[in-house]
């Protein structure tokens, strides 16, 4: 079953970036979770910016493009991450960066560290990423384009 998900979900994004002029070579993995994760890797040879856009936002248009498709044909909410020549995965690698440092200041310092306003999907990467960091919680605060992420030490509990 998985198989004929990972064929429609590559027919899919051939079929869109084709119809959007590009020739792309089109990967598709499944990264085993709670749900599984369809990795679509898109190599192209012409200029990816237009494809990617500023700060990556064509590329989430895509992304949501392509879930649409894959709802319409399959009548599932199968969970689609489109990347064009690695983008997200560098994207994610600097967003995680990022994030430490943020949360090294946080704990050094005993302060909240508010990030740069950021798109849904990078908030979640450093939200998922810091919850492994026992030692800080965060919170996504703003509304729209002006969402950030602050960063706090977690209270000291005294157990006297």
């Amino acid at each position: 079953m998985e198989e004929t998900r990972q064929e429609t979900v590559k027919e899919i994004v051939t079929h869109l970036l084709e119809r959007m002029g590009f020739q792309a070579s089109i990967e598709v993995s499944v990264e085993d979770g709670v749900s599984p994760i369809f990795l679509c890797m898109a190599r192209i040879e012409t200029d990816q910016n237009f494809l990617i856009g500023q700060y990556g936002a064509n590329l989430a248009a895509i992304q949501h493009l392509v879930r649409m498709l894959l709802y319409k044909k399959t009548q599932e909410r199968l969970n689609v991450i489109v990347d064009v020549n690695n983008y997200l995965s560098n994207k994610r690698a600097s967003l995680e960066e990022e994030a430490q440092k943020a949360a090294q200041e946080a704990l050094r310092d005993r302060i909240s560290v508010m990030l740069r306003p950021m798109f849904p999907y990078e908030r979640k990467i450093i939200h998922t990423f810091l919850a492994k960091n026992q030692d800080v919680v965060t919170e996504s605060v703003g509304k729209n384009s002006e969402r950030k992420i602050i960063i706090r030490p977690k209270p000291i509990v005294d157990a006297s």
